[in-house]
């Protein structure tokens, strides 16, 4: 088995705070310092990170098995068992959030936290039938996503992940590697830069996870070995590397485009951090405090990602709606509280929720089997 890859932890931890940096504008001053970075940067990029990582990671798991070797029987059953751990390991959370985003709409509808009770019900109907990245294309222009329309980002998760078993039944390595680099290049040059229009191409994109594929299939190969970038052995190279690339991940969601294809180019950013992360060498993770940190927060990203959306609409509905108070302390404030909230449904989405169901999947096998 191989160690677990912290570098992989890093890049989730990246992910997650490209996420919060992307939302938390929600809760400032208007005025604040920070809209004028938010102004070159939205932040958008750190679903494309999180694409390419669990590209890379989910079709890992499943190349050891060689589904297209196997018989169509072999096949079937390899891929139920995929599709029954994948659900007990993301449904449970997704669902109980929707739930509780339903139901803060109905008991805090005064405060003007979440969008009306109405409006949660036809966006919980697409989070749940893993259907919003469609929805997303129109509901966000006229602001009826509420805080749902984060599920945009899982729903294409799934929906690829249902068909990559199939995939690798039908092509052998060197076919998907081509075929996700058709994916790949057929999306790039896409003008889809998120502003005030929904382009449709945006919430359907997947060049990201087609990087992750291409990597996973690559970190089995001889080839890994040959093409290991050994110039990053040198700590200020490496250094420099990660700051530069983390800087372009954050300056292509620019409002107006530095160049009409730059989510072509935050996928291949993506993919350049997973390429150096799959050598599972401590790049990103050599130093044992960040290791620690990254390893904690990287563990929950998933429950961040679910939560921190309903932290951010209540500490808008509190604080906000009515005679904001925007001075220092009043953000000092609001900003504790919304990190406070965060940090309490995420601790109880991972620990209660995460946890207890992500291996229930086995006890589901054990019994139909």
């Amino acid at each position: 088995m191989d160690k677990k890859n912290t570098d992989i932890e890093v890049l989730r931890t990246l992910a997650i705070v490209f996420v919060f940096l992307a939302h938390i504008p929600g809760i400032l001053s208007p005025d604040s310092f920070y809209w004028k970075i938010f102004n070159i940067s939205r932040f958008g990029s750190g679903v494309d990170l999180f694409f390419c990582v669990s590209g890379f990671i989910v079709t890992r798991s499943l190349l050891s098995k060689n589904m297209h070797l196997m018989s169509f029987n072999d096949f079937r059953h390899e891929a139920k068992l995929f599709y029954i751990k994948r659900a007990w390991r993301l449904l449970p959370a997704a669902f109980f959030w929707i739930a509780v985003s339903i139901l803060l709409a109905h008991l805090l509808k005064s405060t003007g936290a979440f969008i009306s009770f109405r409006a949660m019900l036809k966006s919980a109907f697409f989070a749940a039938t893993q259907t919003q990245n469609i929805f997303f294309m129109t509901c966000r222009d006229h602001g009826g996503c509420g805080n749902l329309g984060i599920y945009w980002s899982l729903s294409l998760e799934n929906q690829f992940y249902l068909l990559l078993p199939l995939m690798l039944y039908f092509f052998n390595n060197k076919k998907l590697c081509f075929f996700m680099l058709f994916v790949f290049i057929i999306q790039f040059f896409l003008p889809r830069t998120l502003d005030n229009h929904t382009p449709v191409a945006w919430p359907i994109r997947t060049d990201a996870i087609s990087l992750g594929v291409i990597m996973a299939v690559i970190s089995t190969k001889d080839l890994h070995n040959k093409i290991k970038p050994k110039i990053l052995d040198n700590s200020f190279i490496l250094g420099l590397t990660f700051v530069i690339l983390t800087f372009l991940l954050a300056v292509f969601t620019k409002p107006e485009p530095i160049v009409f294809f730059q989510v072509g180019l935050t996928a291949l950013i993506s993919g350049i951090f997973v390429y150096i992360a799959s050598y599972n060498n401590n790049y990103f993770s050599g130093n044992r405090i960040v290791r620690s940190f990254c390893e904690y927060i990287g563990s929950r990203s998933y429950s961040l990602y679910l939560t921190h959306v309903i932290a951010l609409a209540t500490t808008r509905g509190f604080f906000i709606t009515h005679n904001p108070d925007y001075s220092a302390m009043g953000t000092f404030v609001r900003l504790c509280f919304f990190f406070s909230l965060t940090f309490l449904l995420t601790e109880f989405s991972y620990r209660c929720i995460e946890n207890k169901f992500r291996y229930s999947w086995k006890k589901k096998t054990t019994i139909d089997g």
